[in-house]
Protein backbone atom coordinates (compact mmCIF):
# COMPACT_ATOMS: atom_id res chain seq x y z
CA UNK A 1 0.00 0.00 0.00
CA UNK A 2 2.81 2.29 0.77
CA UNK A 3 4.93 1.37 -2.31
CA UNK A 4 1.56 2.00 -4.33
CA UNK A 5 0.72 5.42 -2.84
CA UNK A 6 4.77 6.37 -3.34
CA UNK A 7 4.25 5.52 -7.07
CA UNK A 8 1.07 7.74 -7.67
CA UNK A 9 2.58 10.41 -5.46
CA UNK A 10 6.24 10.70 -7.75
CA UNK A 11 3.96 10.38 -11.06
CA UNK A 12 1.63 13.25 -10.30
CA UNK A 13 3.96 15.23 -7.93
CA UNK A 14 6.92 14.69 -11.44
CA UNK A 15 4.01 16.09 -13.69
CA UNK A 16 3.16 18.79 -11.43
CA UNK A 17 6.49 20.12 -11.09
CA UNK A 18 7.44 19.77 -15.30
CA UNK A 19 4.36 22.40 -15.36
CA UNK A 20 5.73 24.71 -12.66
CA UNK A 21 9.24 24.26 -14.37
CA UNK A 22 8.48 25.04 -18.06
CA UNK A 23 5.91 27.62 -16.79
CA UNK A 24 9.16 29.15 -14.98
CA UNK A 25 11.32 28.90 -18.09
CA UNK A 26 8.54 30.49 -19.85
CA UNK A 27 8.56 33.46 -17.73
CA UNK A 28 12.01 33.80 -17.47
CA UNK A 29 12.39 33.31 -21.16
CA UNK A 30 10.02 35.72 -22.07
CA UNK A 31 12.04 38.58 -20.27
CA UNK A 32 15.84 37.52 -21.81
CA UNK A 33 13.57 37.21 -25.01
CA UNK A 34 13.07 41.14 -24.73
CA UNK A 35 16.21 41.88 -23.42
CA UNK A 36 18.08 39.83 -26.15
CA UNK A 37 15.86 41.62 -28.38
CA UNK A 38 16.80 45.18 -27.08
CA UNK A 39 20.62 44.24 -27.63
CA UNK A 40 20.46 42.97 -31.25
CA UNK A 41 18.45 46.04 -32.20
CA UNK A 42 21.44 48.07 -30.89
CA UNK A 43 24.22 45.91 -32.15
CA UNK A 44 25.29 48.78 -34.17
CA UNK A 45 26.12 50.48 -31.01
CA UNK A 46 28.18 47.74 -29.26
CA UNK A 47 30.71 45.98 -30.47
CA UNK A 48 30.64 42.08 -31.42
CA UNK A 49 32.35 41.03 -27.90
CA UNK A 50 30.26 43.57 -25.54
CA UNK A 51 27.27 42.33 -27.70
CA UNK A 52 28.18 38.41 -26.49
CA UNK A 53 29.12 39.70 -23.01
CA UNK A 54 25.94 41.53 -22.75
CA UNK A 55 23.66 39.13 -23.74
CA UNK A 56 26.12 36.12 -21.55
CA UNK A 57 25.26 38.60 -18.28
CA UNK A 58 21.72 38.65 -18.99
CA UNK A 59 21.45 34.87 -19.38
CA UNK A 60 23.44 34.51 -16.17
CA UNK A 61 21.56 36.98 -14.12
CA UNK A 62 18.50 35.03 -14.97
CA UNK A 63 20.34 31.80 -14.26
CA UNK A 64 19.61 29.98 -18.53
CA UNK A 65 21.76 28.96 -20.64
CA UNK A 66 20.73 31.02 -23.71
CA UNK A 67 21.08 29.52 -27.77
CA UNK A 68 20.80 31.42 -30.41
CA UNK A 69 20.58 30.35 -33.92
CA UNK A 70 19.14 31.17 -37.42
CA UNK A 71 16.33 29.31 -38.94
CA UNK A 72 18.07 26.88 -40.02
CA UNK A 73 19.55 25.96 -36.44
CA UNK A 74 23.46 27.39 -37.09
CA UNK A 75 24.64 28.93 -33.77
CA UNK A 76 25.11 32.55 -34.77
CA UNK A 77 28.74 33.72 -34.60
CA UNK A 78 29.45 35.84 -31.85
CA UNK A 79 25.77 34.97 -30.26
CA UNK A 80 27.03 31.71 -28.48
CA UNK A 81 26.83 31.79 -24.38
CA UNK A 82 26.55 28.07 -24.12
CA UNK A 83 30.16 26.59 -24.34
CA UNK A 84 31.38 24.49 -27.14
CA UNK A 85 28.30 25.39 -30.01
CA UNK A 86 30.12 28.08 -32.15
CA UNK A 87 29.63 27.82 -35.29
CA UNK A 88 28.19 24.36 -34.60
CA UNK A 89 24.40 23.45 -34.74
CA UNK A 90 21.38 23.13 -32.32
CA UNK A 91 19.30 20.45 -34.42
CA UNK A 92 16.06 23.02 -33.99
CA UNK A 93 14.29 24.91 -37.02
CA UNK A 94 11.52 26.95 -38.25
CA UNK A 95 9.50 24.05 -39.25
CA UNK A 96 9.60 22.63 -35.95
CA UNK A 97 8.20 26.05 -34.22
CA UNK A 98 5.77 26.02 -37.06
CA UNK A 99 4.03 22.95 -36.23
CA UNK A 100 4.84 22.25 -32.45
CA UNK A 101 5.16 25.86 -30.72
CA UNK A 102 1.88 26.55 -28.47
CA UNK A 103 -0.02 29.91 -28.04
CA UNK A 104 2.81 31.65 -26.31
CA UNK A 105 5.12 30.77 -29.31
CA UNK A 106 6.85 28.55 -27.27
CA UNK A 107 7.93 25.28 -28.39
CA UNK A 108 9.22 21.77 -25.86
CA UNK A 109 12.28 19.66 -26.91
CA UNK A 110 15.76 19.07 -25.58
CA UNK A 111 18.54 20.07 -27.11
CA UNK A 112 22.16 18.74 -26.54
CA UNK A 113 24.33 21.46 -23.95
CA UNK A 114 27.55 20.39 -22.62
CA UNK A 115 27.64 16.65 -23.23
CA UNK A 116 23.58 16.29 -21.92
CA UNK A 117 20.40 16.08 -23.40
CA UNK A 118 18.39 18.69 -21.42
CA UNK A 119 14.77 19.78 -21.78
CA UNK A 120 14.52 22.73 -23.35
CA UNK A 121 12.15 25.98 -24.64
CA UNK A 122 12.97 27.35 -27.89
CA UNK A 123 10.87 30.01 -29.57
CA UNK A 124 11.42 32.70 -32.73
CA UNK A 125 12.84 36.46 -32.03
CA UNK A 126 11.99 39.31 -34.37
CA UNK A 127 14.97 39.95 -36.19
CA UNK A 128 17.85 42.43 -36.11
CA UNK A 129 17.77 44.95 -38.53
CA UNK A 130 21.69 45.41 -38.38
CA UNK A 131 22.66 42.17 -37.80
CA UNK A 132 20.45 39.57 -39.90
CA UNK A 133 21.73 37.11 -42.39
CA UNK A 134 18.73 37.74 -44.51
CA UNK A 135 17.11 35.36 -42.50
CA UNK A 136 13.37 35.46 -41.55
CA UNK A 137 14.00 35.50 -37.63
CA UNK A 138 16.71 34.25 -35.36
CA UNK A 139 15.30 31.06 -32.87
CA UNK A 140 16.59 31.39 -28.80
CA UNK A 141 16.63 28.13 -26.64
CA UNK A 142 16.74 28.86 -23.22
CA UNK A 143 17.48 26.03 -20.56
CA UNK A 144 17.96 25.89 -17.06
CA UNK A 145 21.72 26.71 -15.63
CA UNK A 146 24.01 23.97 -14.09
CA UNK A 147 23.18 24.69 -10.74
CA UNK A 148 19.82 23.85 -10.98
CA UNK A 149 18.54 20.48 -12.91
CA UNK A 150 14.95 20.68 -15.06
CA UNK A 151 12.58 18.99 -12.78
CA UNK A 152 12.97 19.56 -9.14
CA UNK A 153 11.56 15.77 -8.60
CA UNK A 154 14.84 14.67 -7.61
CA UNK A 155 15.21 17.12 -4.96
CA UNK A 156 12.13 15.63 -3.05
CA UNK A 157 13.04 11.23 -3.98
CA UNK A 158 15.61 10.87 -1.10
CA UNK A 159 13.42 12.70 1.23
CA UNK A 160 9.90 11.05 0.31
CA UNK A 161 12.02 7.59 0.17
CA UNK A 162 13.17 8.19 4.10
CA UNK A 163 9.41 9.45 4.58
CA UNK A 164 7.77 6.45 3.21
CA UNK A 165 10.35 3.64 4.83
CA UNK A 166 9.46 5.63 8.13
CA UNK A 167 5.95 5.35 7.33
CA UNK A 168 6.21 1.95 6.84
CA UNK A 169 7.76 1.20 9.49
CA UNK A 170 5.24 2.79 11.58
CA UNK A 171 2.46 0.48 9.94
CA UNK A 172 4.24 -2.70 10.89
CA UNK A 173 4.70 -1.53 14.40
CA UNK A 174 0.93 -0.53 14.77
CA UNK A 175 0.24 -3.80 12.91
CA UNK A 176 1.68 -6.08 14.95
CA UNK A 177 0.27 -4.05 18.36
CA UNK A 178 -3.00 -4.44 17.43
CA UNK A 179 -2.67 -7.90 15.91
CA UNK A 180 -0.93 -8.82 19.69
CA UNK A 181 -3.86 -6.80 21.36
CA UNK A 182 -6.62 -9.17 19.08
CA UNK A 183 -4.64 -12.53 19.40
CA UNK A 184 -4.33 -12.79 23.14
CA UNK A 185 -8.35 -12.31 23.64
CA UNK A 186 -8.54 -14.57 20.71
CA UNK A 187 -6.35 -17.75 21.91
CA UNK A 188 -7.71 -17.62 25.30
CA UNK A 189 -11.29 -17.65 23.69
CA UNK A 190 -10.00 -20.76 21.78
CA UNK A 191 -8.27 -22.50 24.88
CA UNK A 192 -11.58 -22.28 26.46
CA UNK A 193 -13.24 -23.78 23.63
CA UNK A 194 -11.10 -26.67 23.05
CA UNK A 195 -11.86 -27.24 26.47
CA UNK A 196 -15.56 -26.63 26.92
CA UNK A 197 -16.86 -30.40 26.55
CA UNK A 198 -18.86 -33.29 28.77
CA UNK A 199 -17.76 -32.70 32.53
CA UNK A 200 -16.59 -29.08 31.65
CA UNK A 201 -20.01 -27.40 30.87
CA UNK A 202 -18.87 -24.75 33.67
CA UNK A 203 -16.14 -23.02 31.14
CA UNK A 204 -16.50 -19.79 29.75
CA UNK A 205 -14.53 -17.04 27.93
CA UNK A 206 -13.37 -14.00 29.82
CA UNK A 207 -15.27 -10.72 27.49
CA UNK A 208 -12.12 -8.95 27.32
CA UNK A 209 -10.35 -7.53 23.88
CA UNK A 210 -11.69 -5.32 20.84
CA UNK A 211 -14.96 -4.93 20.41
CA UNK A 212 -15.49 -8.27 18.13
CA UNK A 213 -13.81 -10.60 20.48
CA UNK A 214 -15.83 -9.48 23.30
CA UNK A 215 -18.83 -9.91 21.44
CA UNK A 216 -17.86 -13.60 20.18
CA UNK A 217 -17.03 -14.69 23.47
CA UNK A 218 -20.51 -13.21 24.99
CA UNK A 219 -22.11 -15.27 22.09
CA UNK A 220 -19.94 -18.30 23.04
CA UNK A 221 -21.01 -17.67 26.43
CA UNK A 222 -24.40 -17.58 25.60
CA UNK A 223 -24.44 -21.16 23.80
CA UNK A 224 -22.54 -21.98 27.12
CA UNK A 225 -25.37 -21.33 29.34
CA UNK A 226 -27.78 -22.86 27.09
CA UNK A 227 -25.96 -25.75 26.41
CA UNK A 228 -25.37 -26.65 30.36
CA UNK A 229 -28.88 -25.59 30.95
CA UNK A 230 -30.18 -28.77 28.25
CA UNK A 231 -27.58 -30.68 29.69
CA UNK A 232 -29.02 -30.46 33.23
CA UNK A 233 -32.08 -30.51 31.74
CA UNK A 234 -31.76 -34.14 30.00
CA UNK A 235 -30.14 -35.22 33.23
CA UNK A 236 -32.84 -34.39 35.27
CA UNK A 237 -35.45 -35.94 32.30
CA UNK A 238 -33.47 -39.36 32.66
CA UNK A 239 -33.51 -39.44 36.18
CA UNK A 240 -37.36 -38.20 36.50
CA UNK A 241 -38.25 -41.22 33.80
CA UNK A 242 -35.65 -43.93 35.52
CA UNK A 243 -37.59 -42.86 38.87
CA UNK A 244 -41.20 -43.15 37.68
CA UNK A 245 -40.88 -46.45 35.47
CA UNK A 246 -39.31 -47.96 38.76
CA UNK A 247 -42.83 -47.88 40.91
CA UNK A 248 -45.10 -49.71 38.37
CA UNK A 249 -41.82 -51.75 37.31
CA UNK A 250 -41.23 -52.94 40.88
CA UNK A 251 -44.76 -53.75 41.62
CA UNK A 252 -45.54 -55.84 38.18
CA UNK A 253 -42.17 -57.38 39.04
CA UNK A 254 -43.39 -58.33 42.74
CA UNK A 255 -46.60 -59.68 41.78
CA UNK A 256 -45.32 -61.52 38.42
CA UNK A 257 -42.72 -63.24 40.95
CA UNK A 258 -45.38 -64.24 43.48
CA UNK A 259 -47.37 -66.00 40.92
CA UNK A 260 -44.14 -67.75 39.30
CA UNK A 261 -43.21 -69.05 42.41
CA UNK A 262 -46.68 -70.51 43.56
CA UNK A 263 -46.91 -67.72 46.54
CA UNK A 264 -50.40 -66.80 44.94
CA UNK A 265 -52.64 -69.98 44.79
CA UNK A 266 -56.19 -68.17 45.20
CA UNK A 267 -57.78 -67.84 42.56
CA UNK A 268 -59.39 -64.48 43.60
CA UNK A 269 -55.56 -63.03 44.49
CA UNK A 270 -54.46 -64.60 41.43
CA UNK A 271 -56.87 -62.77 39.26
CA UNK A 272 -56.44 -59.48 41.86
CA UNK A 273 -52.42 -59.57 40.70
CA UNK A 274 -52.87 -60.38 37.10
CA UNK A 275 -55.05 -57.02 37.60
CA UNK A 276 -52.42 -55.22 38.90
CA UNK A 277 -49.75 -56.19 36.41
CA UNK A 278 -52.44 -54.74 33.86
CA UNK A 279 -52.99 -51.56 35.23
CA UNK A 280 -49.69 -50.68 35.86
CA UNK A 281 -48.41 -52.07 32.49
CA UNK A 282 -51.17 -49.50 31.30
CA UNK A 283 -49.76 -46.39 33.22
CA UNK A 284 -46.28 -47.54 31.89
CA UNK A 285 -47.67 -47.20 28.42
CA UNK A 286 -48.97 -43.90 28.61
CA UNK A 287 -46.17 -42.34 30.45
CA UNK A 288 -44.26 -43.59 26.94
CA UNK A 289 -46.82 -42.46 24.85
CA UNK A 290 -47.02 -38.71 26.39
CA UNK A 291 -43.10 -39.00 26.15
CA UNK A 292 -42.62 -39.66 22.85
CA UNK A 293 -45.79 -37.14 22.43
CA UNK A 294 -43.64 -34.68 24.48
CA UNK A 295 -40.60 -35.34 22.40
CA UNK A 296 -42.10 -34.57 19.07
CA UNK A 297 -44.18 -31.60 20.19
CA UNK A 298 -40.51 -29.57 21.45
CA UNK A 299 -38.76 -30.99 18.72
CA UNK A 300 -41.41 -29.10 16.44
CA UNK A 301 -41.95 -32.51 14.81
CA UNK A 302 -45.77 -32.54 15.30
CA UNK A 303 -47.47 -30.80 12.71
CA UNK A 304 -50.84 -29.15 13.60
CA UNK A 305 -53.56 -29.85 11.53
CA UNK A 306 -55.39 -25.95 11.60
CA UNK A 307 -58.76 -25.33 11.21
CA UNK A 308 -61.57 -22.72 11.95
CA UNK A 309 -62.69 -23.88 15.25
CA UNK A 310 -66.08 -24.19 16.46
CA UNK A 311 -66.46 -23.29 19.99
CA UNK A 312 -69.70 -24.80 20.21
CA UNK A 313 -69.20 -28.08 18.93
CA UNK A 314 -65.87 -27.84 21.07
CA UNK A 315 -67.51 -26.87 24.34
CA UNK A 316 -70.36 -29.87 23.88
CA UNK A 317 -67.79 -32.17 23.54
CA UNK A 318 -66.48 -31.17 27.31
CA UNK A 319 -69.67 -31.37 28.42
CA UNK A 320 -70.33 -35.04 27.20
CA UNK A 321 -66.94 -35.84 28.36
CA UNK A 322 -67.00 -34.58 32.29
CA UNK A 323 -70.63 -33.68 32.92
CA UNK A 324 -71.69 -36.86 34.13
CA UNK A 325 -68.62 -37.41 36.48
CA UNK A 326 -69.15 -33.85 37.79
CA UNK A 327 -72.29 -34.35 39.01
CA UNK A 328 -70.98 -37.79 40.77
CA UNK A 329 -68.92 -36.04 42.59
CA UNK A 330 -71.13 -33.02 43.33
CA UNK A 331 -69.20 -30.29 41.40
CA UNK A 332 -70.88 -27.72 39.33
CA UNK A 333 -69.63 -28.03 36.06
CA UNK A 334 -70.21 -24.32 33.67
CA UNK A 335 -69.33 -24.02 30.24
CA UNK A 336 -69.11 -20.19 28.79
CA UNK A 337 -68.82 -18.65 25.80
CA UNK A 338 -68.70 -15.19 25.48
CA UNK A 339 -70.74 -13.53 22.15
CA UNK A 340 -67.93 -11.68 20.69
CA UNK A 341 -65.70 -14.56 21.01
CA UNK A 342 -63.35 -14.55 17.89
CA UNK A 343 -62.89 -17.73 15.18
CA UNK A 344 -59.80 -19.05 15.21
CA UNK A 345 -57.46 -21.24 13.42
CA UNK A 346 -56.15 -24.55 15.63
CA UNK A 347 -55.73 -28.00 15.53
CA UNK A 348 -59.25 -29.23 16.99
CA UNK A 349 -57.61 -32.43 18.44
CA UNK A 350 -54.87 -30.91 20.13
CA UNK A 351 -57.10 -28.60 21.71
CA UNK A 352 -59.11 -30.67 23.02
CA UNK A 353 -56.43 -32.59 24.52
CA UNK A 354 -55.07 -29.57 25.82
CA UNK A 355 -58.47 -28.79 27.81
CA UNK A 356 -58.97 -32.10 28.97
CA UNK A 357 -56.09 -32.23 30.86
CA UNK A 358 -56.92 -28.80 32.48
CA UNK A 359 -60.78 -30.15 33.30
CA UNK A 360 -58.96 -33.39 34.40
CA UNK A 361 -56.67 -31.85 36.70
CA UNK A 362 -59.39 -29.65 37.91
CA UNK A 363 -61.49 -32.34 38.60
CA UNK A 364 -59.30 -34.15 40.53
CA UNK A 365 -58.09 -31.71 43.01
CA UNK A 366 -61.70 -29.90 43.51
CA UNK A 367 -63.66 -31.30 46.43
CA UNK A 368 -66.56 -29.48 46.15
CA UNK A 369 -67.66 -26.04 44.49
CA UNK A 370 -67.29 -25.63 40.72
CA UNK A 371 -64.98 -26.04 37.79
CA UNK A 372 -65.97 -22.91 35.13
CA UNK A 373 -64.60 -23.11 31.04
CA UNK A 374 -64.58 -20.67 29.67
CA UNK A 375 -64.12 -18.48 26.57
CA UNK A 376 -63.66 -14.95 25.10
CA UNK A 377 -62.29 -12.44 23.30
CA UNK A 378 -58.64 -11.46 25.14
CA UNK A 379 -55.97 -9.11 22.84
CA UNK A 380 -56.84 -9.65 19.56
CA UNK A 381 -57.13 -13.59 19.95
CA UNK A 382 -59.70 -16.11 21.63
CA UNK A 383 -58.63 -16.80 25.86
CA UNK A 384 -59.80 -20.31 27.06
CA UNK A 385 -59.73 -20.69 31.19
CA UNK A 386 -60.35 -23.23 33.51
CA UNK A 387 -61.05 -21.93 36.35
CA UNK A 388 -61.74 -24.44 39.77
CA UNK A 389 -62.45 -23.76 43.29
CA UNK A 390 -59.90 -26.37 44.79
CA UNK A 391 -57.32 -26.87 47.38
CA UNK A 392 -54.80 -24.29 45.39
CA UNK A 393 -50.99 -24.40 44.21
CA UNK A 394 -48.45 -22.31 46.76
CA UNK A 395 -47.15 -19.62 45.45
CA UNK A 396 -43.77 -20.77 45.22
CA UNK A 397 -44.82 -23.91 43.42
CA UNK A 398 -46.55 -22.17 40.07
CA UNK A 399 -43.36 -21.44 38.46
CA UNK A 400 -42.43 -25.12 38.16
CA UNK A 401 -46.38 -26.25 37.35
CA UNK A 402 -45.94 -26.75 33.61
CA UNK A 403 -42.60 -28.92 33.98
CA UNK A 404 -42.80 -32.81 33.36
CA UNK A 405 -42.99 -34.70 36.13
CA UNK A 406 -43.92 -32.18 38.92
CA UNK A 407 -46.30 -32.38 41.11
CA UNK A 408 -46.95 -30.34 44.07
CA UNK A 409 -46.28 -32.58 47.31
CA UNK A 410 -50.17 -31.85 48.55
CA UNK A 411 -51.38 -33.51 45.31
CA UNK A 412 -51.46 -37.63 44.65
CA UNK A 413 -53.42 -39.44 41.76
CA UNK A 414 -52.45 -41.71 39.27
CA UNK A 415 -51.30 -39.06 36.67
CA UNK A 416 -46.82 -38.22 36.06
CA UNK A 417 -47.08 -34.93 35.93
CA UNK A 418 -47.13 -34.67 32.44
CA UNK A 419 -50.46 -33.05 31.10
CA UNK A 420 -49.10 -29.84 31.65
CA UNK A 421 -45.96 -29.81 30.34
CA UNK A 422 -47.36 -31.11 27.19
CA UNK A 423 -50.47 -28.82 27.51
CA UNK A 424 -47.70 -25.86 27.23
CA UNK A 425 -45.95 -27.18 24.09
CA UNK A 426 -49.01 -27.64 22.38
CA UNK A 427 -49.93 -24.11 22.88
CA UNK A 428 -46.57 -22.85 22.05
CA UNK A 429 -47.07 -24.82 18.75
CA UNK A 430 -50.25 -22.69 17.78
CA UNK A 431 -48.05 -19.33 18.41
CA UNK A 432 -49.59 -18.42 21.98
CA UNK A 433 -49.45 -18.72 25.82
CA UNK A 434 -50.52 -20.55 28.68
CA UNK A 435 -50.43 -19.49 32.29
CA UNK A 436 -51.37 -19.68 36.22
CA UNK A 437 -53.08 -18.19 38.74
CA UNK A 438 -53.61 -19.65 42.40
CA UNK A 439 -54.57 -19.27 45.93
CA UNK A 440 -54.27 -22.01 48.72
CA UNK A 441 -57.30 -22.97 49.54
CA UNK A 442 -59.41 -20.92 47.00
CA UNK A 443 -58.51 -22.42 43.80
CA UNK A 444 -56.88 -22.26 40.29
CA UNK A 445 -57.48 -20.83 36.95
CA UNK A 446 -55.85 -21.82 33.88
CA UNK A 447 -55.52 -19.36 31.16
CA UNK A 448 -54.91 -20.29 27.26
CA UNK A 449 -54.28 -17.65 24.90
CA UNK A 450 -54.39 -18.55 20.96
CA UNK A 451 -54.16 -16.01 18.40
CA UNK A 452 -56.50 -15.28 15.85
Amino acid sequence: MVTVSAVVFFSLFGGYRDDIDRSELRTAGNALSVEIVRILRRAADYGRAEIVTLIREQAEHAGLIVILTDGEGRVIQGFEPARGLKDGRADIGYADIANHADATGWFDTKLHIGGDWRPSLVRVLTPPTSTSRGASGVLMAVTFGDDRSFGSLDELVGRLIVSALAGLAAAVLIAMLLSRQLMRPLEALTGVVRRFGPDRYDMRAAETGPTQVRELASAFNAMADRVSDNERAMRGFIADVSHELRTPLTSIRGFVEALRDGTVTDPERRASSLEVIHVETQRMLRMIEQLLDLSRLEAGQSRLQRSPIDLDELFGYLESMFAARAREQGIDLRLEISPTVPTVDADYDRLVQVLNNLVENALGHTREGSITVSARREDDGLQLSVRDTGEGIAPEDLARLFDRFWQPESRTGPGAGLGLAISREIVRAHGGRIAADSELGVGTTIIVWLPE
